[in-house]
C-alpha cells in the first residue's frame, strides 16, 4: 500500500539517527553498553516518530482524506480480507467446472476492488455498497451453495432452489461487475480527457506543419526584367550593355 512508504521513509531517516545517538553515547558519554543501546533506541524513536507523521499527513492532505477516515476504511478492507480468505477456502468444496469459473470470475472481481481500494483509499466512497452489502451477499451466499450442492440424496424440489441460488450468483457478479465499473469511472474519465488533449495537440501540429508548407510553397512573381537584373552581377549587366551598343554601332 502507498501509505507504507511514510513507515519505510521514517525507518530510513531513524536508522542514521540511531547509529549516530548510540556511537556518541559510546565515545563521549561513556555509558554501560546497555544505556548506550537505550540512547540508540531512543534516538531511533525520536527519528522515526515525527518523520512518519509529518509523511503520513502529507499522503492524507494528498488524498482528501482525514484520519478517522483513514482508519475507517482500514477496518472495512480488513474485514474484507478475511471475507476474501472464506472465498479462497471455498474452492475446496467446488464440485463443478461452471461452478469454478463462476466463483473464480467472482473472486478476481472482488480481489480487484479490494486491492484498487488499498493503493488509493478515496475511491472507497465509490464502493461502499459492495463493502456493506455486496460482499458479504457474495461469501455467504457461495458458501451455502456448495455447502447444500454437497449434499446427498436431494429432491427435486432442493435441485431447482439450487440452480434458482446459481442464477442469483450470476446476478451477483454482474453486481460486482457494477461496483467494479462504478469504482474506475473517474479514471476513465480522466483518461478521456487526456485523449482528448493528445487529440487537440496533434490537430494542432497538424495546422502548424500545413501553414508552414503553404508559406514555403508561395512564390514572389518578379517580372523577367528584375529577375534578370537579380540573378545578373553588375559588372555583368554592364559587360552586356557595351557589347550590345558596340554590336548596334556596327549594324549602322
Amino acid at each position: 500500500m502507498k501509505f507504507n512508504i511514510s513507515r519505510w521513509t521514517a525507518t530510513l531517516v531513524a536508522i542514521p539517527a540511531s547509529i549516530v545517538t548510540g556511537l556518541t553515547s559510546m565515545l563521549a558519554l561513556d555509558f554501560h553498553l546497555f544505556f548506550d543501546m537505550l540512547v540508540g533506541a531512543g534516538g531511533f524513536f525520536a527519528a522515526y516518530l515525527p518523520t512518519q507523521s509529518v509523511s503520513f499527513n502529507r499522503q492524507l492532505k494528498e488524498y482528501g482524506l482525514t484520519k478517522s477516515e483513514y482508519k475507517y476504511i482500514q477496518s472495512q478492507l480488513k474485514e474484507a480480507k478475511e471475507k476474501m480468505n472464506r472465498l479462497r477456502q471455498s474452492y475446496y468444496n467446488i464440485r463443478t467446472l461452471k461452478d469454478a469459473k463462476l466463483i473464480f470470475d467472482i473472486n478476481r472481481i472482488v480481489k480487484s476492488i479490494v486491492t484498487t481500494v488499498e493503493d488509493n483509499p478515496k475511491v472507497f466512497y465509490n464502493v461502499q455498497q459492495f463493502f456493506h452489502s455486496n460482499l458479504d451477499s457474495a461469501v455467504n451466499t457461495i458458501e451455502q451453495y456448495l455447502f447444500l450442492y454437497r449434499m446427498p440424496g436431494k429432491s427435486k424440489e432442493e435441485k431447482i432452489k439450487l440452480h434458482e441460488t446459481r442464477l442469483s450468483m450470476l446476478e451477483l457478479k454482474r453486481t460486482l461487475q457494477s461496483n467494479l465499473s462504478h469504482m474506475n469511472r473517474p479514471a476513465y474519465q480522466s483518461l478521456e480527457v487526456e485523449k482528448d488533449i493528445i487529440s487537440l495537440n496533434r490537430k494542432r501540429s497538424g495546422r502548424k506543419m500545413q501553414l508552414e508548407n503553404k508559406m514555403d510553397e508561395q512564390k514572389v512573381n518578379i517580372p523577367d526584367q528584375e529577375r534578370e537584373k537579380v540573378s545578373i552581377p553588375k559588372q555583368e549587366r554592364e559587360k552586356v550593355k557595351v557589347f550590345r551598343s558596340d554590336n548596334d554601332e556596327s549594324e549602322k
